[in-house]
């Protein structure tokens, strides 16, 4: 029960992440996106992510995530939690959008259609705890997967190669879907 409890989206964090829901990405915004190539592995990462989002009403809002590290309160457990926020601005950085100093990783057509939060736990050592976290946003075409990259709080993988993505689903649970 604790498990669940530690590693639960807030209410906040989730209404947020419902709004893509159903919305069409324009964008994904990041101060810095970094190419790590491994072998014939290609993976993109960036410290801190938007995601545009185009609204009916025709104005663009973001989501920004990061991925953050955790300690609860009454143990020595660590975990990640993602942090998610509104903003007009991608990564509350007015001057980023304003001096062209983004990195755009994509542009999406279509909507998203279902959105899934992923979360599991490694039991390591007596106490500590590490939890891998992801979000996969599903569109009618493809899936993208946004994973906590453990080496860098605030750190996300922005995985695109479907094979990868189910291959990383394999050693996480599912926690919470949008639909």
């Amino acid at each position: 029960m604790e498990e669940v409890a530690t590693i639960k989206l807030t209410e906040n964090s989730t209404q947020l992440l419902k709004k893509i829901v159903g919305e069409r990405i324009c964008y994904f915004f990041t101060d810095r996106l970094k190419v790590e190539a491994i072998g014939d592995k290609v993976l993109y990462w960036a410290p801190e992510f938007a995601l545009g989002l185009k609204t009916n009403r025709g104005d663009l809002t973001f989501i920004n995530i990061s991925a953050d590290y955790k300690l609860t309160p009454d143990t020595s457990t660590t975990y990640y939690e993602f942090a998610i926020e509104e903003s007009k601005m991608p990564l509350r950085c007015e001057k980023l959008l304003q001096s062209g100093q983004y990195s755009e990783i994509k542009v999406l057509s279509s909507q998203v259609l279902m959105l899934e939060v992923y979360q599991d736990w490694n039991q390591e050592f007596d106490e500590t705890i590490h939890y891998d976290a992801a979000i996969v946003l599903y569109t009618d075409t493809r899936k993208y997967m946004l994973k906590v990259r453990k080496e860098l709080i605030g750190g996300v993988d922005i995985i695109l190669d479907d094979a990868a993505i189910e291959t990383e689903l394999v050693d996480l649970k599912l926690r919470q879907s949008l639909v």
